[in-house]
C-alpha cells in the first residue's frame, strides 16, 4: 500500500515502483494494482480499509475504519459450509473438532479490527447451520428435543444459555463474538527493538501476544517466559507454533503442564532429529 496527497502523487509512485522492480525481474500486476481514493475503500490481505466522515467525533473529520473485507467473510463461510455438510452423520464432537479450530484462527486473525458487527452476523449465521445438523442428525425428533440435548450453557465462564455444544463431554462450538477486540499498542516515539536499554519494553510487548493463543497454551507460554525451550527466542517471531512432549507419550509421558514444552515448527523439527532438545524446567529456573 502507498498512501498519496494526490492522484499525481500516486501515478508518480506507481512509476517510481515499477522502474524499480524491473531492475530486479519484476512486474507488478495490472489486475491487482489500482489506484483508488481512500474514501471509496479498497481490500488488502482480507481487511477493508476506508476512511469514512467523522465530524464529531475526529478532530480532522474523518476516520480510517478497518473491517473484514466481504470477500474473506465469504471465503470463511464457504470453508466452514463445506466443513459442516463433511460432518452430516458424524458425532457431535467430530464436528466441534474441525469447526473450533477454523473459528478461532479466522476470530484471532480479524479481532484487531472492527469486526464486531461482522462476528455476531457469523454467529447467527452459524446458528442456523447448526439447526440445520441436528434437524438432519434427528429428523424424526421435535424441536424441543433437539434444543435441550444440543444447546445450553456449555461454556461456564458465560452466562450464554444458547451453546451449542455436547453435554456428555462439556465440549462447545465456539462464538466469534467471544473474541474481543485486542488494540494494537502503538510504539512509543522511536523505540527500537536493537536498542538495549529498551529490551524489557519490548519483552513486554512480545508477551502480549500471548492473548492470541488458545487458554492452555497461554498458562504454558508464560510458564516460558515467552521463550522457546530450544532456541530461546521469542515464541511470538511469526513462526508456526507445535507442542512438544518432553517424555514422549509412547514412552509414558503424560499430557501435563510438566511434560510439555512450546516450541518452534522448526526447533520441533529439530528436537526429532536428535539435533536439539527442549531445556528442562531447571534449565531455565521455571517453576511449573
Amino acid at each position: 500500500m502507498v498512501f498519496c496527497e494526490s492522484r499525481e502523487d500516486a501515478e508518480q509512485a506507481r512509476t517510481a515502483l515499477a522502474q524499480g522492480l524491473k531492475g530486479r525481474g519484476l512486474t507488478l500486476s495490472e489486475e491487482k494494482t489500482k489506484i483508488v481514493h481512500l474514501g471509496e475503500g479498497f481490500d488488502f490481505l482480507g481487511f477493508h480499509i476506508r476512511r469514512s466522515p467523522a465530524p464529531q467525533t475526529s478532530h480532522t473529520g474523518y476516520r480510517l475504519r478497518i473491517t473484514p473485507s466481504k470477500h474473506a467473510v465469504q471465503e470463511v463461510r464457504k470453508k466452514l459450509r463445506t466443513l459442516w455438510c463433511q460432518s452430516l452423520g458424524s458425532e457431535v464432537g467430530t464436528v466441534l473438532n474441525r469447526l473450533n479450530p477454523r473459528i478461532r484462527g479466522w476470530a484471532n486473525y480479524f479481532r484487531v479490527v472492527a469486526a464486531g458487527s461482522t462476528f455476531r452476523k457469523l454467529d447467527t449465521w452459524m446458528f442456523h447451520r447448526a439447526l440445520r445438523y441436528t434437524k438432519r442428525t434427528h429428523p424424526r425428533k421435535p424441536w424441543y428435543w433437539r434444543k435441550t440435548r444440543s444447546w445450553g450453557r456449555c461454556n461456564r465462564t458465560r452466562q450464554d444459555t444458547w451453546v451449542f455444544g455436547d453435554k456428555r463431554s462439556g465440549a462447545y462450538l465456539l462464538k466469534f463474538a467471544w473474541f474481543w477486540r485486542i488494540h494494537h499498542a502503538l510504539v512509543k516515539g522511536t523505540a527500537s527493538p536493537d536498542d538495549p536499554a529498551l529490551r524489557e519494553y519490548w519483552e513486554q510487548r512480545e508477551r502480549r501476544k500471548a492473548q492470541l493463543l488458545p487458554p492452555s497454551l497461554r498458562t504454558l507460554a508464560a510458564t516460558q517466559q515467552g521463550r522457546c525451550l530450544v532456541c530461546g527466542a521469542s515464541l511470538f517471531n511469526d513462526e508456526a507454533l507445535h507442542i512438544h512432549h518432553r517424555q514422549p507419550r509412547s514412552q509414558g509421558g503424560g499430557s501435563g503442564y510438566r511434560n510439555l514444552a512450546l516450541v518452534h515448527l522448526y526447533c520441533h523439527q529439530q528436537i526429532h532429529r536428535g539435533k536439539a532438545r527442549a531445556a528442562k524446567p531447571a534449565d531455565e529456573g521455571l517453576q511449573l
